[in-house]
């Protein structure tokens, strides 16, 4: 269909297009909420801990951007610390969890858990698309407009309404070990939430092409040229993972180095190098207001723990332990480029800073409109990067009093978690080679496990990033 096919304008085809605003989309409208919810489902877990307190986190964060001269102008510190096993595909494929760790949007907080069940970058940049104001002067040509993104619009709103149900069974149901959203997906519980998800996005991918097309027709080429470029298949891959093949195509994301050449490099010692951190629980509490979040972090889970036959326990000494001493050693840790592919167009998204949008849209939002970019809005932030570290160790300086009370514990112990991290001592900690020495009252000890972690990663705010 070509602009020739539409009749010129006159007064009797004239659109209130300000006062046809059609139906509310879920997914644009719900996104605060949403993120709302999710951080509700992480409060939910720690109502037998509304006592601890969240100092040693803070310190924490300060020692890990004193130490990898990351700022907290973009830093966000991730926990649990995800484990970078991601396998390498061939051309044309990508992994679940590699799919669903770089396009999931982060948490708007500078230390924040890792949800893989998120909304997607690459859904938000379409929503933004769609609400970027299309021009015309063809009355016929913008009815067409309107009636495609009804349509488009109810049919995303069945899509959200899918996903959203699968990521709410996927929280309740997710453990120690459970896998990203997309693995649990292709599992026998998540398959009928496969299956309902599949059924919603082909009409709504079906609905979006339509409206794109429309919008190519339209005297706005650059906004066009970015829609047919976020929808072309040339920049999609499939998911690797054998249970999802069925799934359509999901967009590109491209990493700088694969995780088993990176360990290779890392066992090797020739990736680069590692650094010491600590920090004592005598320091000051850190100010967040100085992170790119701007705020107080109120962290979701126990800084200290130890798991005995094979249930974690909250370690009291420590977290009373006003003379305690912690210091980490990573044998080498990294930051490794994220990236969209070639479906994302940055320079079109950051023209948009100033508009102009659909009506009921504004970039930042205010008293009459929605946000589209910002913290109230459904297109905010991306990761740039992530820090992976390899093989770290521990040492934990304490008084006389708390070496005594949780020596035996230590001895018996499988696994440490300090913050965001594990160290796991596999075969109990006597057999990892884990110390506690009375004459310096330190406990110390070097996890078991191969397996580089992410413990952070660069955030991009948009639209600038």
């Amino acid at each position: 269909m070509s602009q020739s096919d539409y009749l010129a304008p006159d007064a009797e085809e004239a659109l209130d297009v300000q006062d046809d605003l059609g139906p509310l989309s879920q997914f644009r409208h719900g996104a605060q909420d949403r993120r709302l919810l999710e951080l509700a489902r992480l409060d939910a877990g720690l109502a037998a801990n509304v006592d601890f307190d969240d100092k040693p986190w803070g310190l924490l964060y300060r020692a890990l951007i004193d130490s990898l001269y990351a700022s907290p102008d973009d830093f966000q510190l991730i926990y649990p610390a995800q484990p970078w096993d991601w396998k390498r595909t061939q051309a044309g494929f990508i992994s679940g969890a590699q799919f669903d760790f770089c396009a999931t949007v982060p948490q708007w907080s500078a230390i924040a858990a890792f949800v893989s069940s998120g909304d997607t970058v690459h859904q938000a940049y379409q929503q933004c698309l769609n609400v970027a104001q299309t021009q015309t002067e063809y009355p016929s040509l913008r009815r067409h407009l309107i009636d495609a993104e009804d349509e488009l619009v109810a049919a995303t709103n069945q899509y959200t309404l899918a996903a959203t149900s699968a990521a709410s069974v996927h929280a309740t149901r997710g453990g120690e070990d459970a896998p990203s959203f997309s693995q649990w997906l292709g599992s026998r519980d998540g398959r009928p939430y496969q299956n309902r998800i599949v059924a919603a996005e082909v009409p709504m991918n079906q609905a979006q092409a339509h409206y794109a097309a429309l919008v190519a027709q339209c005297d706005h080429a650059e906004l066009g040229a970015a829609q047919r470029r976020c929808g072309d298949e040339a920049h999609r891959v499939r998911l690797a993972d054998l249970d999802l093949l069925r799934m359509p195509k999901v967009p590109d994301w491209r990493i700088a180095e694969h995780a088993e050449h990176w360990t290779e490099r890392a066992r090797r010692g020739e990736a680069p190098a590692g650094v010491t951190l600590g920090f004592s629980n005598r320091e000051a509490p850190y100010d967040f207001s100085q992170t790119w979040a701007g705020r107080q972090n109120k962290v979701r889970r126990l800084f200290w723990q130890l798991r005995i036959d094979d249930r974690w326990e909250r370690i009291d000494e420590f977290e009373y332990d006003h003379q305690l001493e912690l210091s980490l050693d990573f044998r080498a840790i990294d930051r490794i480029a994220i990236a969209p592919g070639d479906w994302y167009d940055g320079d079109f998204a950051r023209s948009l800073i100033d508009g102009p949008f659909a009506h009921g849209y504004s970039a930042f939002g205010d008293e009459r409109s929605q946000a589209v970019f910002g913290e109230k809005g459904f297109f905010g932030l991306v990761k740039r990067s992530m820090y992976v570290g390899y093989k770290p160790s521990f040492a934990i300086r304490t008084t006389t009093s708390t070496f005594r009370r949780f020596g035996y514990p230590f001895q018996a112990a499988t696994g440490l978690r300090i913050g965001p991290f594990t160290f796991e001592a596999e075969g109990g900690s006597r057999a990892a080679g884990w110390c506690a020495d009375p004459a310096t009252r330190t406990f110390t000890g070097t996890t078991t496990s191969e397996v580089p972690m992410i413990i952070g990663v660069g955030v991009g705010e948009l639209p600038n990033a």
